[in-house]
């Protein structure tokens, strides 16, 4: 029983470290683009958002547009993370159960964002 306590408390932080990584990386870049959008007073750009490797690409060169776009990219993803990191302890703690229904939540997720993209 110990043992099994144990290891879910490390996958409890795996989780809390995700979800805390991809806050902050999002916040980052939310913070910094509209610090460059509001400085350049950039206008918001019409239709859909690019290609993720034009976004890549825009936002390394500091387009403050891009880099708000790449901010809210990670913060919708973030929750798509916290389910692999469960599914991946999961897996790892033999327990195949709830692995494969956050394996199976996880592809409803990828599959939502390619029928809402495409």
């Amino acid at each position: 029983m110990m043992a099994r306590d144990e290891g879910t408390g490390r996958l409890e932080h795996w989780v809390h470290r995700s979800l805390l990584a991809g806050l902050a990386l999002s916040g980052l870049l939310l913070v910094a683009g509209l610090v460059l959008v509001l400085m350049r007073g950039q206008a918001r750009p019409e239709g859909r958002p690019p290609a993720l490797a034009v976004m890549l690409q825009r936002g390394s060169t500091g387009e403050g547009t891009a880099l708000l776009e790449l901010g809210l990219l990670i913060l919708m993803l973030t929750p798509g993370l916290r389910v692999a990191v469960l599914a991946l302890g999961w897996g790892l703690a033999g327990e195949k159960r709830f692995s494969t229904v956050a394996l199976i939540v996880l592809g409803l997720l990828g599959l939502s964002l390619f029928l809402g993209v495409g």
